[in-house]
């Protein structure tokens, strides 16, 4: 293992001085990482069981492990681990997977869990966005390695095979050392932990997560990933479907149901009020009887409401039946009275179409009184006028 890589604490980290690149550089700082990390992993329900921090001497790269108290599986624990570096070297990187509970090692899956962003634009806001992402997506990742180690149990690899493995890894994919490589053939001729079957597939993948715990914190989340995506080739993988959790319908109470803090045996206007909106729609909906006399009342009310806007207008039937209603109004004149003037005690006296007779008392008109009396002044002074005119001939 190199010198300059060491285990450190978080105080090691959050001392380290923040870089000074140039104006297009976008710092996401170690602090940040842990500090949004912790409490967006809080805030999920998960608890940090312990949390391991590695770096370079300067502190310019390092890498975050937290495992969680989540383990649906006994040997494999569910971990969030993250990769940031201040010299441009090593691009953010923030992943969920598993914690091989025995080796102390971890689990990375070869597609699906890690993200990488370079260091510009709205890299902190986008930091921020993928943690709550990988977050919230833990449980389908942790479930998905959970299958992928439950296969690997399966799948038997005797020496020979192991030691190809081995070789492909070390020379074509280039992600050992020749130390790391030296680690892993010590581990296949004498485990340093206990498995059920040597020869599997799992065990060999347990060598090398040990060995890759060596790694350089810059390949360090490269690396797990190459190594994983290699094994799913030789045990074929399959995918495992993305457990939708269920979501609980919002309940919405109703506040007739509530009867406004009043006593269960106790009604009041609005529940009223909804029982008898649902019998009128029972009603509606029941048919039978109850529909002629509702269909009769419509009826009804539609005429009224046509009568009332229809204009009023008489043509000339209309005109001939109202002359039949009403007969002519007979007046009785005294004999003392000449006059079209009517006497205090004279009375109308009318009979409608059916027979009824009526009789109505006039009251007397003085204007045509006085208009009277002045007519029979004027008459008798035209009468002296001609009497004076007429020639005395006698």
């Amino acid at each position: 293992m190199p010198k300059k890589i060491q285990k450190c604490v978080m105080g090691d980290l959050v001392s380290v001085p923040l870089p000074n690149h140039a104006a297009s550089y976008t710092t996401i700082s170690h602090k940040f990482i842990i500090d949004y990390s912790k409490q967006q992993l809080v805030a999920a329900g998960f608890v940090i069981v312990d949390e391991e921090y590695r770096s370079t001497a300067d502190g310019q790269i390092a890498q975050g492990v937290y495992k969680l108290s989540y383990n649906s599986d006994p040997e494999l624990s569910m971990m969030f681990a993250w990769t940031n570096s201040y010299n441009k070297q090593v691009k953010f990187k923030c992943l969920v997977g598993a914690y091989i509970n025995k080796t102390g090692t971890v689990m990375v899956s070869g597609d699906i869990s890690t993200w990488t962003r370079k260091h510009t634009g709205t890299a902190d806001v986008e930091t921020q966005q993928t943690i709550d992402s990988q977050i919230a997506n833990a449980h389908m990742y942790y479930n998905q390695l959970v299958h992928d180690k439950s296969t690997m149990e399966n799948v038997s690899l005797n020496k020979r095979r192991q030691s190809q493995m081995l070789g492909i890894l070390f020379a074509e994919y280039q992600i050992l050392t020749t130390e790391q490589a030296s680690l892993i053939r010590q581990q296949m001729d004498k485990p340093s932990n206990f498995y059920a079957n040597t020869d599997s597939l799992w065990a060999f993948y347990c060598y090398v997560t040990i060995a890759l715990q060596s790694s350089h914190p810059k390949t360090w989340m490269e690396d797990q990933r190459i190594l994983h995506y290699f094994i799913s080739t030789v045990g074929n993988f399959t995918p495992v479907a993305a457990v939708v959790p269920e979501v609980e319908e919002e309940v919405i109470v109703d506040p007739l149901a509530n009867n406004y803090g009043q006593p269960e045996n106790q009604t009041n206007l609005l529940v009223q009020i909804a029982e008898m909106e649902v019998a009128d729609t029972q009603l509606v909906q029941n048919g039978g009887e109850n529909d002629v006399v509702l269909h009769q009342s419509e009826e009804i009310i539609l005429e009224i409401e046509e009568a009332e806007e229809t204009p009023f207008d008489l043509d000339a039937e209309d005109d001939a039946m109202l002359d039949a209603l009403l007969v002519p109004i007979e007046r009785e004149i005294s004999p003392e009275n000449s006059t079209d003037v009517f006497p205090q005690d004279e009375e109308i006296v009318y009979t409608d179409a059916v027979g009824n007779t009526f009789k109505v008392p006039i009251p007397p008109c003085v204007g045509h009184d006085i208009e009277s009396e002045q007519a029979f002044d004027l008459m008798s002074i035209v009468e002296e006028e001609e009497d004076e005119n007429i020639p005395d001939f006698f």
